[in-house]
């Protein structure tokens, strides 16, 4: 079991060539591009992701829409010496993303992102050349 424990979701613009990332305040531990979501701490996935899409985006999450993509285990922003998984939802959000509590900005990136060092280890490694692969990033 990885060090961080976390729920992330996908959330990918209409013509699925970008997704929404979070950047949290300078302060915090990273103001690595990381997945909204976050640490697992209620009784299940859906829950997490309930909760931490409203405090970070300050929108709710069309449950209806949410489809496990996978899990990812790398290097935790901020934190080289730990490791974070992540179990990765795809979904859709209901109102529009603005940063909220510990958010400082969200952005929308694509594959090109890919190799810029301000996308956190496991966006950059694992998620981002695994939605490619399975064309779920154009």
């Amino acid at each position: 079991m990885a060090y961080y424990n976390k729920v992330g979701l996908l959330v990918l613009n209409d013509d699925q060539t970008k997704f929404l990332v979070c950047q949290k305040f300078p302060q915090n531990v990273t103001a690595d591009y990381i997945m909204p979501g976050g640490q697992l701490t209620e009784d299940s996935d859906i829950e997490c992701l309930r909760n931490e899409i409203k405090e970070e985006l300050n929108c709710e999450v069309d449950e209806g829409s949410l489809e496990l993509v996978g899990e990812y285990t790398d290097v935790a922003a901020g934190r080289p010496e730990r490791d974070v998984s992540i179990k990765l939802y795809r979904g859709k959000i209901i109102g529009d993303p603005k940063p909220s509590t510990e958010v400082e900005f969200v952005h929308w990136i694509g594959k090109d992102m890919s190799a810029n060092s301000i996308v956190s280890p496991i966006v950059r490694n694992k998620i981002i050349p695994d939605l490619v692969s399975r064309q779920i990033l154009k």
